[in-house]
């Protein structure tokens, strides 16, 4: 048996030696033929499938509507005949339509309409509300700007501004004489403190300086320091030469019957001012900058005198 065994392992290697062997390349082509055979195959047996399956649902319908055309067929044919009196399939019974009372009908209307009736009470609102706000609102004829921090001064702020009214002209036209104030704390604790309020004051000083809205400003020293004063404001000595006050673009007005218009409980600091900032190009346009000024100049001039005659008087007491 072993001798019959070695012969034959013999007789496969020499088969196998006589055999021409294949490139790898050529095995490779082969098995990629080979897979791409099959799955083709498994793509037609499952498209044959498929197809099979939408045969066998379509005959199924076929066959409950042929049953279903039979059953009407022999309901016709017992009505006829007067087997039944009656029939669902021939003749579908059909709910009555309901009848609603106008109540109803009101009530049925708004539950639908909810959502646009919710949307168009919210714009009906709001434009009321702007509607409102533009009749009523006074376009004031000058605004003052006042930059310190002092509690007092903004608690004064109004009586200020009903003194300044005296004064004041209707610039604007509208049949109503109107100042009004803008306070901003300006301090370097306010201006640098680092909280979301400092930053808030720091974009409003920003905004009231690139606009037109307050060319007339209520400052100290310590706002020097945010303003650039020697660039922003006119020469005061220059347009009131004879006014004791002025100082530079600085209107001095600590002691005067201005601070006495503020009812303040503390006097206002030596460094407080008035300055009027010259008109330029910025957010807003070099026209309205300009009449923004005149309208602060006229004002101005009217207290220039006021101030003065309140100096001349202590002085001479």
């Amino acid at each position: 048996m072993q001798e019959e065994e070695q012969q034959k392992e013999l007789q496969a290697e020499a088969e196998e030696q006589a055999s021409p062997k294949q490139p790898a390349h050529v095995s490779a082509f082969r098995n990629a033929r080979e897979i791409e055979a099959r799955e083709r195959r498994e793509a037609e047996i499952e498209e044959r499938e498929r197809q099979k399956r939408e045969e066998e649902a379509a005959y199924q319908a076929r066959e409950e509507y042929a049953k279903e055309l039979h059953e009407d067929k022999v309901d016709l044919i017992r009505l006829k005949q007067g087997v039944i009196s009656d029939s669902d399939k021939v003749f579908p019974e059909q709910e009555a339509p309901k009848k609603y009372t106008l109540r109803q009908k009101i009530g049925n209307w708004f539950y639908h309409s909810k959502w646009w009736l919710g949307i168009a009470a919210f714009c009906t609102v709001v434009g009321a509300f702007l509607i409102y706000d533009f009749v009523t609102r006074k376009d004031p004829d000058v605004s003052i700007l006042i930059l310190t921090d002092n509690v007092y001064v903004y608690n004064g702020s109004d009586d200020l501004c009903m003194w300044l009214e005296g004064m004041c002209g209707d610039y604007n036209e509208d049949g109503k004489t109107y100042v009004q104030s803008v306070y901003i704390p300006v301090s370097k604790e306010e201006m640098e403190g680092g909280s979301s309020y400092s930053s808030a004051n720091n974009t409003q000083l920003m905004v009231q300086m690139e606009t037109s809205t307050c060319m007339l400003v209520m400052a100290n020293s310590d706002a020097d320091e945010y303003l650039q004063p020697e660039l922003i404001f006119e020469d005061m000595e220059r347009l009131y030469p004879d006014c004791p006050l002025a100082e530079g673009y600085k209107l001095k007005i600590a002691g005067t019957v201005f601070e006495e218009q503020l009812h303040l409980e503390e006097p206002l600091t030596e460094d407080t001012y008035l300055a009027i900032r010259i008109p330029v190009e910025r957010m807003s346009s070099k026209e309205d900058m300009q009449e923004s000024y005149d309208r602060a100049k006229m004002l101005l001039d009217q207290l220039v005198p006021q101030l003065t005659a309140e100096k001349g008087a202590n002085d001479h007491e």
